[in-house]
């Protein structure tokens, strides 16, 4: 697998235009706009039930679009369905094989099925490149739900294509798989020349390959832009190490920092402060009299992320 030009740098692989997705009464997708230039990652992220999978169904033609328009690498779905399809891959939620066959047998069909020359030789590439080799013959019901992820990924490269989106690729995969999955899409960015469209809640894997990030909520674009930009904001979330963190927390909130702080998952204090505030919110605790051990500055995607996510939620 070669590093190659795809197409040009400067070029809009994806161009979703006030996308809606309608299921009876239910709006799953509300006026949706994004771009995704040529060459990049981009992390497609959102809470459950914020229409993701469903913009994703529609990007791949699964299902199609109650209005609006999808554009892909120029065209238009409507009047160039074959010519956009034959230049996606995609790993959509679970995927599927024939489990009375092997690895090599699954592929080598749908390799055949899809036009790739050399069918056996391109499939026995892929299963090396997703870290299956030497279980190329064991049957399909023998594998474990991670390695079917990666036999799927294997299955969405095999004709080689231009665009490449993958639906919570990590599921099911050990801590070893899932940095063996972001260098794998990192090695289809980088050195293949790939454009990636990447939904996952594993959000420090998404904040390792992502150039770009679109947050989506109940339907709607909450941000979008380059994940650089969007993380060196002036803004940025401070984790204080603090005793009685849950006491702290309730202080805060009672005070000039209402609304601004929160417990992450592993009970730490974390406050969406200006730089210059820093000071004023530690003497504000010990003066309170809380024991603050440490303060951290970062602006972390999963910070990033929860942060931007309260706050559209509280000014809905």
């Amino acid at each position: 697998m070669s590093p190659r030009t795809l197409i040009p740098p400067d070029s809009t692989v994806v161009k979703a235009v006030d996308l809606v997705k309608d299921y009876g009464a239910f709006r799953a997708v509300d006026g949706l706009n994004f771009e995704l230039k040529a060459g990049g990652v981009m992390g497609f992220l959102g809470p459950n039930g914020a229409g993701k999978s469903t913009t994703l169904r529609m990007l791949v033609d699964l299902i199609r679009p109650s209005r609006g328009e999808l554009f892909l690498f120029g065209l238009n779905y409507r009047s160039h369905r074959q010519q956009i399809l034959a230049r996606i891959g995609c790993l959509i939620e679970k995927p599927d094989f024939y489990k009375y066959l092997s690895a090599l047998q699954n592929l080598e069909l749908l390799a055949r099925a899809s036009g790739v020359k050399e069918p056996r030789l391109r499939s026995l590439e892929l299963m090396d490149f997703v870290g299956l080799n030497g279980r190329e013959n064991d049957k399909v019901s023998s594998f474990s739900h991670g390695m079917r992820q990666r036999l799927g990924l294997a299955q969405c490269l095999l004709h080689d294509p231009d665009l490449v989106v993958l639906d919570e690729p990590g599921t099911g995969l050990d801590p070893q798989g899932l940095i063996d999955m972001r260098e794998m899409i990192l090695n289809l960015n980088r050195e293949q020349g790939k454009t990636i469209l990447l939904s996952s809640h594993h959000l420090s894997e998404v904040e390792a390959v992502a150039t770009d990030l679109v947050v989506v909520d109940r339907g709607r674009c909450v941000v979008q832009g380059s994940a650089k930009a969007l993380l060196s904001q002036s803004e940025r979330q401070i984790r204080i190490t603090v005793g009685r963190a849950t006491e702290a927390l309730t202080l805060l909130n009672a005070g000039p920092w209402a609304g601004g702080g929160r417990l992450n998952d592993r009970g730490e204090l974390t406050m969406a402060l200006g730089r210059e505030e820093v000071p004023a919110a530690v003497q504000f605790l010990t003066q309170n009299g809380f024991e603050v051990y440490a303060i951290e500055s970062r602006q972390k995607l999963e910070d990033y992320y929860m942060n931007l996510l309260n706050h559209h939620q509280t000014e809905r």
